[in-house]
């Protein structure tokens, strides 16, 4: 019996032996676990730092707008994105608490929403020059680097694209009376697609989207698309989805925190997705425009583009460039498309709603 527990004993004493020199090896240096340590405690006081500069950034300063409480960091995102209406309709309802100009945070980036015919005009119209410039958010510097015409910072850049384009506009028969015919033979066009459907219902966007857009085509590349061409309609419907996409959530946080765009999902991504795929299509079409230029004889808006870059190359200050030309043309094309689609596709509904008004002498009224 004594034996049998010695022999226990020893085996106990053995099994701790092999244990601690098992487990010896894998203790850590005191000077290891002394820089982790160090390690850690710097990268929570920078999250800390970081979070404390965030919260800064979302004080409103003294003498602007009222508007609504946002939450920590995300400000009043969450609102906007959690909201059952669209986003239109919610700031409609803060102007009716906190007036026609009020501010909104967006994750620290602080924005002034005019809401009403006379404050805007003030805004766009008697003082545009001060309201000219654009921010640079982290969207506008991924799409188009701040170039272009809609997103360009004011500057000499911006005045020489927007003086190249009203002036294209104006010589190639933008509000002429010699351009009314085009008007009224795209029309033509438009019409004969609505009488194949022979009375049967259908949704109007694209049809009515697509003949705007060729009425601003002839002026961009000298010629119009065909409603059978799935290449540009596709364009037009990417163009159409990357309007709502820059109004979602998921834009207004990557603007505020630009380092989620190393997440390979989010409808930021799907937005650059679109956009990729847009610029190499207009590309292609530019080629195709100029293909049999003329130089200083333009007979587009293309063309005329390219007469500036060539006169601009010895200008290091020129901001005329083929990247440029891309950002340009997409910009004039859903600038010239979206909102006048959007005011076709109102008066049919409203036409459609109040078929009284659709009398001849309806027409004469407005005239």
């Amino acid at each position: 019996m004594g034996v049998r527990r010695g022999w226990k004993r020893r085996l106990a004493l053995w099994a701790v032996a092999g244990f601690a020199a098992l487990a010896g090896p894998m203790r850590e240096p005191p000077g290891a676990v002394a820089c982790a340590a160090a390690v850690g405690s710097a990268l929570f006081l920078l999250l800390f730092a970081l979070g404390i500069r965030q919260l800064l950034k979302q004080r409103r300063p003294a003498g602007f707008p009222p508007g609504p409480r946002g939450l920590p960091f995300i400000g009043n995102i969450c609102s906007l994105a959690a909201s059952a209406e669209l986003p239109h309709v919610y700031m409609r309802k803060q102007s009716q608490v906190y007036g026609e100009i009020f501010s909104l945070d967006l994750g620290g980036i602080s924005a002034v929403v005019l809401n009403g015919y006379d404050v805007v005009k003030e805004c766009l119209v008697h003082q545009s020059e001060i309201f000219a410039d654009r921010p640079c958010l982290p969207l506008f510097m991924k799409m188009t680097k701040m170039g272009g015409l809609l997103n360009a910072r004011y500057g000499r850049g911006w005045v020489d694209h927007r003086r190249l384009a009203v002036n294209s506009f104006r010589y190639f028969g933008y509000g002429q009376k010699s351009f009314e015919s085009k008007i009224l033979e795209e029309t033509k066009f438009f019409i004969d697609v609505i009488e194949t459907y022979k009375g049967r219902p259908f949704d109007f966007k694209q049809l009515i989207t697509n003949a705007v857009s060729n009425i601003t085509n002839l002026i961009i590349f000298g010629e119009r698309f065909t409603y059978e061409d799935t290449d540009f309609q596709h364009m037009i419907e990417l163009f159409s989805e990357n309007v709502e996409l820059a109004a979602s959530a998921s834009v207004f946080l990557y603007n505020a925190f630009p380092w989620i765009g190393i997440l390979p999902f989010g409808k930021h991504q799907q937005l650059f997705r679109n956009a990729a795929v847009v610029y190499d299509f207009l590309s292609r079409l530019i080629e195709k425009a100029s293909i049999n230029r003329k130089p200083q004889s333009p007979q587009h808006f293309v063309d005329s583009y390219l007469d500036e870059m060539d006169q601009g190359k010895n200008d290091p200050l020129s901001t005329f460039s083929k990247e440029n030309l891309i950002f340009s043309v997409g910009e004039l094309i859903i600038a010239g498309t979206e909102t006048t689609t959007n005011v076709l596709r109102w008066a049919i509904l409203l036409m459609a709603l109040y078929p009284n008004i659709q009398g001849e002498d309806s027409f004469d009224d407005l005239r």
